[in-house]
């Protein structure tokens, strides 16, 4: 497991987006470090202040999740000491392409993408078929936070397994995994997209709703993630 895992100083940003005692250096030692296991690349971004064309810099780690022969789930994350971002993408290792499924930062998020039992079927998958992750600890709590809980018990259940593995994987962490729970928001089955996370009086957290369909916000791929999802249940056919 990659040192930087068992700290804090990785998991507070990760978590709440907004790093807390850490500094640009720390964040350079950080990425050096997760350099030795993952992807991190620099993406150049354009832009122009007072007048002058400039250029910004943003440092983006990958996490990448293997689902069977065709797809894999792509966490993107960026930390910065004025703000993180974590992107969640559905990869078609055949074609290149990535789709958005959804993300958290600062301003105008859209985490909840994904049906509790589907984590669930994933997490073992992976213990069992992608040797990155041998175990559940780490896979949960990247995205965990990704997950539409529709409702306290849902959202108690999955915190409390966070917890447990945040103290499996970072035992002087003290520090509480955040949960919330949109209001108003379920879970419904659409015969034609499948599992829908969405609501009646606001939909903007998720893009996994009718709502969002040429939003220009970005479509949930629904069609290529009900194939991913069933190749990895028919891999481990008890879920």
């Amino acid at each position: 497991m990659n040192p930087v895992f068992t700290t804090r100083a990785f998991w507070q940003p990760y978590f709440y987006l907004e790093p807390e005692g850490i500094d640009a250096d720390d964040v350079a030692r950080q990425l050096a470090i997760l350099q030795t296991d993952f992807p991190v690349r620099e993406d150049q971004v354009p832009y122009e202040f007072q007048g002058r064309q400039r250029v910004a810099i943003r440092r983006v780690v990958e996490f990448s999740f293997r689902c069977g022969h065709r797809y894999s789930l792509l966490t993107e994350y960026e930390v910065d000491v004025n703000g993180c971002m974590i992107e969640l993408f559905l990869v078609d290792r055949q074609s290149g392409a990535k789709s958005k499924m959804g993300w958290s930062d600062l301003a105008r998020w859209h985490p909840y993408c994904l049906h509790p039992e589907e984590l669930d079927a994933l997490l073992e998958y992976w213990e069992r078929h992608d040797p990155r992750w041998p175990n559940q600890h780490l896979p949960l709590l990247l995205l965990c936070g990704f997950v539409g809980l529709p409702g306290s018990p849902s959202r108690d259940s999955l915190s409390a397994r966070a917890q447990a593995a945040l103290a499996a994987v970072c035992p002087d962490g003290r520090l509480e995994v955040p949960f919330q729970v949109p209001e108003d928001y379920v879970w419904e089955h659409d015969p034609e997209l499948g599992w829908l996370f969405t609501s009646n009086t606001y939909w903007c957290y998720s893009l996994r709703n009718r709502q969002h369909l040429g939003s220009g916000e970005g479509d949930f791929p629904f069609t290529a993630f009900r194939e991913l999802v069933a190749e990895v249940r028919r891999t481990d056919p008890r879920k």
